[in-house]
């Protein structure tokens, strides 16, 4: 009878450490699931930004062809010869203008000068 009840208790044991093992192994599936989960949302949220990417592009193809045409248009203005004399001329008109001011800064350049001249000379 002792005999029996301790294969009885063995048993019993067995089983807890069984039961103890498949409650593991439901843990590790349960996180393995998880993580299936979590991937699945990735994947989505790649497959929608895919979406958006390519949506994206057309939209810039199409406004880069937009502004290809805008810009030959403009372009062929540029090459008319009224449009480059104007051009020229303000450029030139800016460029006088330029070392005007260049002269005017010189000459302070040198009043400044002469007077640090003077100071030092006074000093």
């Amino acid at each position: 009878m002792e005999e029996i009840l301790k294969q009885i208790l063995a048993g019993m044991n067995e089983m807890k450490q069984e039961i103890a093992d498949i409650g593991k192994n439901i843990k590790t599936v349960e996180h393995r699931l998880d993580r299936l989960e979590k991937m699945d949302s990735i994947e989505h949220r790649v497959e929608v930004n895919q979406i958006d990417l390519t949506d994206i592009k057309e939209i810039l193809e199409k406004m880069d062809s937009f502004q290809t045409d805008v810009l030959k248009d403009f372009f062929q203005i540029f090459k008319g010869n009224s449009f480059n004399k104007i051009l020229h001329e303000e450029l030139n008109l800016i460029n006088q203008r330029l070392d005007a001011q260049l002269t005017k800064i010189a000459k302070n350049e040198e009043a400044i000068l002469m007077i640090e001249g003077k100071h030092n000379k006074v000093s």
